[in-house]
């Protein structure tokens, strides 16, 4: 039983998202955040 099945023989693999853009705009929305609150003093760079 290395390969594991569905339970229902006609589903697919959910597909999970794994994008390196996304994870790159949340961390600069994350900084700018931190800016807002007043934890950090330069203004991070979102571009």
């Amino acid at each position: 039983m290395s390969q594991r099945t569905p339970l229902n023989s006609f589903a697919r693999a959910r597909k999970v998202g794994h994008d390196a853009k996304k994870k790159k705009r949340q961390s600069a929305i994350a900084q700018l955040q931190q800016w807002a609150k007043g934890k950090t003093t330069e203004i991070p760079n979102t571009k």
